[in-house]
């Protein structure tokens, strides 16, 4: 289990600092209470909450002189007397009592405190033990025949063992036993008790430097001064017929110290060699065998046996649920009971200080030195005697007393189904709580049983996060009942409770307040002696009854007061050591070696809500367990060691219990292959035998199981998850066959898969796949004090926990796909996919696998790596997995990766052919190392032109960069190592970016605003735009641009074919996007592209690909691209409009057929406007033409195109949505309104031309682009797509601006022409398809008139210079549509060209005004 150290380690003061030669031994008593700290020439007795000194003896310069100076010491079992040894072979009885002559009930500190309200303190009421008064008196003292090397208190009697190889026992009395004595030489040793060969040991000098004794064990754990370990039953001792029979610990020929778990049944050794060994006993033959070492590797930290040195002492936990490990050099760890690494303060500034007083060449380190150590009550203090040694003083030790404060997982001593579900730490005045990524279900099972309150909103927003929720306990419950032993959560993660010496306590998280006993005389009646457990709103404990002195299993509700009235109790015969809840069950352990099952049922029917608790089953298990101490653990659950068994009638009953004894699990399972008796009179089954149990894992440390079903996760959720310590965790998976196969009896219907963590697991998140874990963070603060008394200890670490996870699904899916379990490995991954994280999960697996093969030096007969990559190629995240996972692996080992996944060639043109454009960025990286600069350039071209056409700009300018770093000297030398590495960008991480500029973002031209291009005029209505003149750094225009680079190209270089090459690329995708009239993709890509000017490119292309074929979709794909609505007409114009389409229609209809339908002005006057429908298209742009023009037209009903309805929103308030009377007329009335309807209708009829304005408008950032885009192309001289823009924006002074600018500049007569013709066809559009733009279009009169002029005065306009000729002429030879498929040749004569024309001819600088 886990144990953090946390905050700042606290130096108690020692009595008489400066006279005192240094600390050898600290020991604590039965009950922890009260430690004995042994110097040279004192023993002192400190309490141990508060850490207070108690009475201190001073040995006299005489008595040193007689017994020499104090070594080590032990308590009595009651603590009445103290045994101290000296180096001189003498043993000090101490005896240790109250001391009378102090007052107040012989108490040295008394805490006084109030409950009564008003703050008032009344006088002389003690809530709390009392520090009591104690003092040493030297009883008697005993010399023995040479110096003591340990002592043990073991039944009333002293066992030492002494220098000349005897253990003798002494009497507290000071009286020794010399029956019960033993030499080594005396004793048999051998490997085991039944078939080894007897040997012993010859060698005189040899004798025993350190034991420890275990009751549980039966017997004696030695070490011998040679370095070997021995395990001596202390039955053999007590039989003077044979000699003593003793067991050797194998492989251990450097032990230097040892102690005991007795609740695991384990013998730590800690050897010279700075690592420790553990070892159990196999009871089937006597022998003692390795169970782990407790090694610190290489990757937590080198060379630790060297650095740390001896292992000087071992200290396991009180629950022995991990031990402490100190080394000679300095610094101490902390491990599992199965190995597992917890805390090591090698390397750390908690053991190892740099003297900052000095110079660098003179620093030193001093090292903190743990001479002796013991664990406080419930292991919340670790109190070290420690030493220090400073250059300052000479090299002097300094002696020091630390007590390190820790917080440990609710588990080790209360291992309840809901603490496996949250990870909870529990301190000694505190809880720590996170909810990690638990869904907080508060609406449906947890709302009926909360008081009120406002809701758990404050715990809502922990889901997620990894701040600790810190949880004080109540001062009120803590002071009288320090130390809290038990500690437990509800399923939700809303309620705890707390058990300490007495009574209990609740809290809820909603409400925020404790809840205590009101009597505390029944508080103090009872003892939580069995865990503390939830079941729905019930609390459950397993307590003492002090009153009746009967042991009880209590369930008190917790939306009542805490009190005996409300508890629901049921008597046990013996002392409830353990307890458990599975659905609607109860088990309890008891130390009678019975286990009972209890059934809970909640009652509603009075005000405060009940529990029924009715027993159901009581088993004896005597004969499969050695000691009741050593079930850790007892869990019902539904597991069964054959999956697909039929499942029990009985939603509640458990099909079997599991029992963790001293690490090894053991399952027993209901018996079904028995007749079931059914009970007529009661109607149940009768409970169920129990077969003989089988043991499903070892070196178990803990457990996790769920009891809900739901999910579609169900292999997860039914499978059994074990921690192990140093072997990692272990799960127990199903094996459900597929519904076609059938099931055979000799096939496995489970399978257990080992794999390693790297954290220290305390919670498992089934549905998640994930485990949770904590860890401990060292921070140092301050600096080196050289003036210091207390030296290094100036700077010791403060300690904090910090919350970990690990995904453990790869390591499953891995061990299934080793053994050829390939289908359910699939299927577990199958239900997996939906989790954010599996891609990540696919490429560990892939990782890991690769590491393990491609580095090994052995051949691989069965590679895994082919299975692996075909069990990814099943899903979509193949390509992506297989290139991050290369990306963060040598170079040296792609050829291995890449000769199993694939060719990375093809697996780059599959990710263009799937358009993960991000993903062949990556494989680019990989071909540039693989492969030569000719081939990564091709497929650098490749990706580029895709991420053009998708609009992955940030994408495309690495690729831009990528091609300009090519040398083209290295187009055909082989790959570099190492590679010339693409910008650090998000293109290529594992996330999903963002384009930062795509035509469908809310600004696609805030990049071109500030560096796109130069320009010497201004916008129109800068100031309506919301555009300043700030945001346009560059105002010169482009021809000054030009003329400017000519004059600075005498310093440059000239261009390179790769810019060459580049200028190709990107004019050909421009051109790709003009001829599809994609104007703002055309906008965005030059806005991102650094090395495109756009103006300039636009004026050398006005001829070719910018010139306009179709205005009418030109039109079109601008109102889509730039989201722009198509105009509606407000009512007067709409009748305006229908009166003259009447007497139109009209004309045409008397000259057609007799089929045609006539279309009157009556007909139109007994309409109302609601009634006339407008096509569709008016409102959403088409695709393409479905009809021609109506004059087209012969024969065919055109009454239907006229008489539509509009489908317009009623806020917009278009001619749909007027109410009109029946009997007005869309002609108008014939007589004269009066003067007050007169200003109405004016008024009327201007806010109405208000609201369509706004609502023809379209968005801010849309009418910011159209007018930036109109700028550009004034300037550039496309004066036809700067016609379409003004039309769309459906602004006079711009079409005004376009007609001035090709009447007064030189603009082609190809250009005028095509600009009437384009106006005549959106013209003719309008009349049949959008009504909206025939008032716009009827306020264009003048300047078509404008564009005819200019077109009829063409042949007088013989006074063009000669490049207008030239230019004309080339208009001439490429009058047809330009196609973006041109071939390679042609796009580089083409740039050619146009490089040439832009050297020799004159800069163009038109001012438009």
């Amino acid at each position: 289990m886990m144990y953090f150290p946390v905050g700042w380690p606290k130096c108690l003061k020692l009595p008489n600092e400066k006279q005192c030669s240094g600390l050898k031994y600290i020991i604590s008593n039965h009950d922890r209470a009260l430690f004995a700290i042994v110097t040279a020439d004192s023993v002192s007795v400190w309490y141990c909450k508060p850490s207070v000194l108690l009475c201190c003896y001073t040995q006299s310069a005489l008595h040193q002189q007689e017994v020499g100076t104090f070594d080590q010491a032990e308590w009595k079992a009651d603590s009445c007397m103290l045994a101290v040894t000296t180096t001189f072979g003498y043993v000090v009885f101490f005896c240790v009592d109250l001391d009378s002559s102090v007052p107040y009930r012989c108490s040295l500190y008394v805490q006084r405190d109030s409950r009564a309200s008003g703050g008032k303190q009344p006088s002389n009421i003690v809530t709390s033990d009392e520090v009591p008064a104690v003092r040493l008196t030297l009883v008697v003292q005993v010399q023995l025949s040479a110096q003591v090397t340990s002592l043990l208190d073991v039944k009333d009697e002293l066992a030492v063992s002494l220098t000349d190889g005897w253990l003798k026992k002494i009497k507290w009395d000071g009286n020794v036993n010399n029956n019960t004595s033993v030499h080594l030489q005396d004793i048999s040793l051998s490997t085991d008790l039944q078939f080894a060969r007897v040997n012993s040991v010859q060698d005189a000098s040899v004798h025993m430097i350190s034991m420890d004794y275990s009751p549980l064990l039966g017997g004696y754990a030695l070490v011998l001064s040679n370095g070997r370990g021995i395990f001596l039953p202390a039955s053999n001792l007590r039989s003077r017929a044979n000699s003593p029979r003793g067991i050797w610990a194998p492989d251990l020929s450097d032990a230097a110290c040892v102690a005991v778990n007795h609740q695991y049944r384990l013998i730590a050794f800690g050897c010279h060699s700075g690592s420790g060994m553990v070892y159990s006993i196999d009871d089937a033959v006597g022998a003692l065998v390795i169970s782990h070492r407790l090694t610190v590797s290489s990757k937590d930290y080198p060379d630790a046996g060297q650095v740390g040195g001896c292992v000087r002492i071992l200290q396991w936990t009180p629950d022995g649920k991990a031990i402490a490990l100190g080394w000679q050099k300095g610094g101490f760890s902390l491990w599992s009971v199965f190995g597992s690494l917890l805390v090591c303060t090698l390397g750390s500034t908690s053991c190892t200080y740099n003297n900052y007083g000095a110079s660098e060449d003179e620093s030193i380190q001093s090292p903190v030195i743990v001479k002796s150590m013991e664990w406080g009550a419930e292991g919340y203090h670790l109190w070290m005697a420690c030493e220090t040694e400073s250059e300052r003083n000479n090299h002097t030790t300094c002696p020091h007393l630390l007590q390190y404060s820790l917080v440990k997982s609710a588990l080790t001593v209360n291992p309840c189904m809901p603490n496996h579900e949250h990870l909870f730490l529990q301190g000694e005045d505190k809880l720590f709580l996170t909810t990690g990524d638990m869904l907080l279900n508060l609406s449906s099972q947890t709302q009926p049983f909360r008081e009120g309150a406002s809701g758990g909103s404050g715990c809502g927003g922990l889901i997620g996060h990894k701040q600790w929720q810190l949880i004080p306990i109540s001062p009120s419950y803590l002071t009288p009942n320090w130390p809290v032993r038990y500690a437990a959560i509800d399923q939700t993660g809303q309620c705890v409770a707390v058990a300490g010496r007495t009574g209990l306590a609740h809290y809820a998280l909603f409400t925020r307040k404790w809840k205590l006993f009101g009597n505390e005389t029944q508080e103090r009646s009872m003892a939580v002696t069995g865990g503390i457990t939830w079941w729905k709103d019930f609390i459950c404990v397993g307590c003492y009854n002090m009153l009746d002195q009967r042991d009880e299993m209590r369930c008190y509700p917790r939306s009542c007061k805490l009190d005996n009235t409300f508890a629901a109790v049921a008597k046990v015969p013996s002392q409830i050591l353990l307890l458990n809840t599975f659905r609607n069950l109860l088990v309890v352990f008891c130390a009678d070696l019975h286990f009972m099952f209890y059934s809970l049922e909640r009652k509603n029917t009075q005000n405060n809500p009940s529990l029924t608790i009715t027993k159901l089953q009581e088993v004896a298990i005597a004969n499969f367990i050695p000691h009741p101490i050593c079930v850790t653990a007892i869990n019902l659950t539904s597991l069964r060691t054959e999956s697909g068994m039929k499942t029990p009638e009985h939603s509640d009953e458990a099909e079997s219990i599991m029992l963790n004894v001293a690490g090894k699990l053991i399952l027993f399972q209901h018996d079904h292959s028995g007749p079931q008796i059914k009970e007529e009179e009661e109607h149940n089954y009768r409970p169920l035998p129990f077969c003989a149990p089988c043991v499903v894992a070892t070196n178990v440390e803990n457990v996790w199981m769920t009891a809900r079903v739901e999910g579609d996760k169900k292999q997860l959720m039914e499978a059994l998850w074990l921690s192990c310590g140093a072997q990692g965790m272990k799960v127990w998976l199903p094996l459900f066959p597929k519904g076609e196969q059938k099931t055979h009896n000799f096939m496995s219907k489970r399978i257990m898969l080992p794999f390693k963590v790297e954290i220290y697991p305390l919670a498992v998140l089934f549905e998640e796949a994930v485990i949770l874990g904590a860890d401990t963070d060292v921070m140092s603060y301050g600096p080196f004090c050289p003036n210091s008394q207390s030296g290094a200890l100036e700077k010791l670490p403060y300690y904090s926990v910090e919350r970990t996870s690990q995904i453990y699904l790869h390591h499953i899916l891995r061990q299934l796909l080793r053994r050829n379990l390939g289908v359910h490995a699939l299927d577990l991954a199958g239900c997996c996919t939906e989790l954010p994280y599996f891609p990540h999960v696919l490429e560990l697996l892939l990782h890991e696998v690769l590491e393990a093969e491609a580095t090994t030096k052995d051949p691989v007969p069965d590679p895994l790596l082919p299975r692996v990559a075909a069990f990814i190629q099943e899903f979509p995240e193949f390509l992506q997995t297989v290139v991050h996972c290369a990306r963060k692996t040598e170079v040296a080992l792609w050829p291995y990766l890449f000769n199993t996944v694939g060719n990375p060639k093809d697996l780059f043109e599959e990710c263009l052919v799937n358009n993960q454009l991000d993903t062949a960025g990556s494989y680019l990286i990989i071909l540039q190392n693989l492969e030569k600069p000719l081939v990564s350039r091709q497929h650098a071209t490749m990706l580029l032109d895709s991420t053009l056409e998708k609009g992955e700009w940030e994408l495309a300018r690495n690729m831009i960069r990528f091609l300009k770093a090519i040398d083209p000297a290295e187009a055909e030398s082989p790959p570099v190592t190492p590679p010339i590495r693409v910008s650090s960008t998000s293109s290529y991480t594992p996330s999903y970016p963002s384009s930062p500029l795509t035509p469908q973002d809310v600004n696609p031209f805030s990049y071109g605003v500030s560096r796109m291009r130069n320009s010497s005029g201004s916008l129109t209505d800068t100031k309506d735009l919301g555009i300043t003149k700030e945001k346009i750094r560059q105002t010169k225009s482009d021809a000054q641009h030009v003329s400017l680079r000519r004059q600075n190209s005498k310093h440059k270089e000239e261009p390179t074919a790769d810019q060459f090459f580049m200028d190709v690329i990107l004019c050909r995708h421009a051109r790709k996007l003009l001829s599809k009239h994609r104007l703002r993709d055309l906008g965005a890509f030059a806005g991102n592209m650094e090395d495109f000017h756009l103006v300039s490119w636009l004026r050398k292309e006005r001829l070719r690909a910018a010139k306009v074929e179709d205005f009418v979709m030109a039109l079109h794909e601008i109102h889509r691209s730039f989201q722009w609505p198509y105009p509606i007409s407000s009512q007067t114009v709409f009748q305006q409009l229908v009166k003259s389409m009447a007497g139109k229609f009209y004309i045409s209809a008397s000259n057609s057929t007799a089929s045609s339908s006539r279309l009157s002005e009556e007909d139109l006057a007994g309409m109302s406007p609601p009634e006339l429908e407008v096509p569709t298209t008016m409102f959403k742009p088409p695709g393409v033409f479905k009809q021609p023009p109506p004059d087209l037209l012969t024969g065919v009903d055109i009454s239907g195109e006229v008489f539509l309805k509009p489908t317009l929103p009623k806020e917009d308030g278009s001619v749909a949505t007027v109410d009109m009377s029946d009997t007005s007329s869309l002609q108008g009335d014939s007589e004269m309104p009066s003067e007050s309807s007169t200003i109405n209708d004016r008024l009327s009829a201007e806010l109405e031309e208000l609201s369509h304005e706004l609502a023809n408008k379209g968005p801010h950032q849309s009418e910011i682009e159209l007018r930036y885009l109109l700028h550009l192309m004034l300037e550039a001289g496309c004066l036809e797509w700067a016609l379409i823009i003004a039309v769309v924006l459906r602004d006079i002074v711009a079409v005004d601006r376009t007609v001035n600018t090709a009447s007064l500049t030189e603009t082609p007569i190809e250009i005028v022409g095509r600009m009437r013709e384009g106006l005549s066809y959106i013209e003719l559009w309008a009349d049949t398809e959008c009504i909206g733009y025939k008032p716009f279009l009827n306020k264009l009169r003048g300047q078509i008139e404008t564009l005819n002029k200019i077109i009829e005065q063409a042949p007088s306009r013989s006074h063009l210079t000669s490049t207008s000729s030239t230019e004309s002429g080339a208009a001439a030879e490429i009058s047809m549509p330009s196609s973006p498929e041109l071939d390679q040749s042609a796009e580089e004569e083409s740039v050619k060209t146009d490089n040439e024309q832009e050297e020799e001819q004159p800069s163009e600088n038109c001012t438009i005004s």
